[in-house]
């Protein structure tokens, strides 16, 4: 009796430490940029059951989150939503909210954070259990082990974006699809499509999966030795099966808004789907007089154009940062370096051995298909999920967007400890008896254990880590910007700042959150001065005749190309910082020159 009983215990121990850890986070995390508009959104979905505000993310996370807010009857002013195609209203429902309550807009987040943690342990459990399955206690234990301290779930699983709801919900239709291939019929492959639905309806970047899921599909019937060929008919007949639930769920999750509309009663605002001279302001349709103007589209009105905009958006493309660089446009190998610098070391390495112990196990016949397959379905999907995104081109911007790459790192790297590595990881002792003697599990363990202690250096600040060898959190400024380390996630540390030392006035701040700076926390500020890059900070003394105390977010300390801007603040060090996303300076005034000294010295 006493293992299954301890089975439960293990997942409900690891869940209790991954919510002990994040709770601390609730209390001090204010909302996002994006947090500010998905909140009207979902309770738009929620209240008038139209889904156009924020349409270039599917509905599912937010709704969820957003139903304690929608209970209490938290109320917008909705006369700035204006849905015509091409616009983003949801920002200035939310900001004209932001402007009203300042930092008390946090109390309005916290149940909606919860229900984010929630699906956070979802996810970890959904992850449990499958590699239990597959891979043994053990293995479940050290992988999820990653998870629940892993610093980018961290950062984002006590919020309302889509992000860590993509992962769990992808993972969960990626074990449901693999559990079709154990073994095929009708039923799973409903199954199957149900839960791939469910991905589609929480990020875009899983818009390619009714396609890849099956191509994995027959890749591990033909591994599993099923005879495909020989039962074509059935096996095709449960695509269509797979692909009809896909459809439902995708449709239904938007209330069958305008399913089947002919593709010429659109209007695109993207060149790609609107023709060349398709803009915002000049929407266009490249379908109109063709034959598949009159073809009906099987997706929801919001999901086509939310598709649309992306596509606008990429073609028009945006500034972009890394390593100290500004560049118009994207990188193809972005993605690659956010995760080098925003994931532990020991994660890393792990994952580099544990693929090391799997191929050396595949070539040896070592591995048994279910476990081949199984990492097929872990790793495939997240690879498309990351090249899509990184290929994408236009801008880039967010590490979270790539986060679904974290369960199968974790399942690698957890590996290590499997009965594979165990017999793989073998040394001979100098001392004692002659046996062998395996590591796998004491690495593993270890890799883990220092995962963690990595991790939790920053906490409760996950969103600005960045790992020892890229510099730590402390220089992250310097590599990335945007959501990867500041994005109005520490404004309740900058508000008790304010309230600590009321005596260092007078303030210039630029926290880059909506331009509201002093505003957001009702005590005067004014603006630091933009100069040209290279500009001397004196310029600045100079022009000042008291001492000031800046606060500025450190996305702001690197000038655009042939911008002015606050790059000159690199001259001088910060006398405090806040949390890891904003620098406090302390501005003093030049002294006066003796009168004929030239010098200033």
């Amino acid at each position: 009796m006493s293992r299954p009983i301890y089975r439960p215990v293990v997942l409900i121990i690891l869940v209790a430490i991954h919510f002990g850890i994040l709770f601390p986070r609730m209390n001090s995390r204010f909302p996002t940029v994006d947090e500010v508009a998905h909140l009207p959104a979902g309770i738009s979905h929620l209240s008038f059951r139209q889904f156009g505000l924020y349409r270039v993310n599917p509905p599912l996370t937010r709704i969820i989150c957003c139903l304690p807010a929608w209970f209490t009857g938290v109320e917008f002013d909705w006369r700035k939503a204006d849905l015509s195609v091409g616009q983003r209203p949801e920002f200035s429902v939310g900001v004209q909210k932001l402007v009203e309550d300042g930092v008390k807009l946090n109390s309005i987040f916290v149940m909606p954070q919860i229900l984010g943690c929630l699906i956070s342990m979802f996810c970890l459990a959904i992850f449990y259990f499958w590699m239990r399955e597959v891979l043994g206690e053990c293995v479940a234990f050290v992988a999820s082990c990653m998870y629940v301290s892993a610093p980018c779930i961290l950062a984002f699983a006590p919020s309302i974006v889509p992000d860590v709801g993509s992962v769990a919900f992808g993972m969960l239709a990626c074990q449901m699809a693999w559990r079709y291939a154990m073994q095929t019929n009708i039923e799973r492959a409903f199954i199957a499509g149900l839960t791939v639905g469910l991905a589609m309806l929480c990020k875009l970047t899983w818009i390619l999966s009714p396609i890849v899921v099956p191509v994995i599909v027959f890749v591990n019937l033909k591994l599993l030795g099923n005879q495909f060929y020989r039962n074509c008919n059935s096996k095709l007949f449960d695509f269509a099966i797979f692909l009809a639930a896909t459809l439902l769920v995708l449709n239904a999750g938007y209330l069958f808004e305008d399913v089947f509309v002919p593709l010429g009663h659109y209007t695109f605002c993207s060149e790609a789907l609107g023709g060349s001279e398709a803009s915002v302001s000049s929407l266009g349709n490249r379908f109109d007089g063709t034959i598949l103007a009159n073809v009906p589209v099987p997706l929801p009105r919001n999901y086509l154009l939310g598709i649309d905009y992306l596509k606008m958006e990429v073609e028009h493309k945006m500034w972009s940062f890394l390593m100290g660089e500004w560049k118009f446009g994207s990188w193809p190998h972005y993605y690659i370096m956010t995760t080098l610098f925003k994931t532990p070391e020991p994660t890393l390495l792990g994952a580099v051995i544990g693929l090391g112990v799997l191929i050396a196990g595949i070539r040896r016949r070592m591995v048994e298909p279910k476990v081949i397959s199984m990492f097929l379905f872990l790793i495939i999907p997240a690879a498309v999920c990351f090249a899509s995104v990184s290929l994408q081109g236009g801008f880039n911007h967010h590490h979270r967007y790539v986060l679904m790459i974290y369960p199968p790192m974790f399942a690698l790297a957890a590996y290590i400890a499997s009965p594979v590595g165990q017999k793989l990881l073998r040394v001979r002792l100098p001392f004692g008896k002659k046996r062998l003697w395996s590591f796998a599990v004491p690495l593993a363990v270890t890799l883990a254990v220092l995962s963690a202690a990595s991790s939790l250096r920053v906490h409760p600040y996950y969103t600005s880590y960045f790992n020892t060898l890229s510099g730590g959190p402390e220089n992250g400024w310097r590599l990335l910007g945007f959501s990867n380390i500041d994005w109005g996630q520490d404004i309740l540390e900058v508000d008790r700042w304010l309230k600590a030392h009321p005596d260092r006035r007078p303030l210039v701040m630029d926290i880059d959150y909506f331009g509201m700076n002093g505003d957001l926390f009702d005590v005067p500020t004014s603006q630091p001065p933009h100069l040209p890059k290279g500009a001397s900070i004196d310029e600045v003394r100079r022009s000042i005749t008291e001492t000031q105390w800046w606060i500025i977010s450190v996305k702001r300390l690197y000038n655009l190309p042939d911008h002015p801007g606050l790059e000159y603040l690199q001259q001088i060090e910060p006398v405090e910082r806040i949390a890891y996303a904003y620098h406090v300076y302390r501005m003093d005034p030049l002294p006066e020159r003796p009168v004929g000294d030239e010098t200033g010295r």
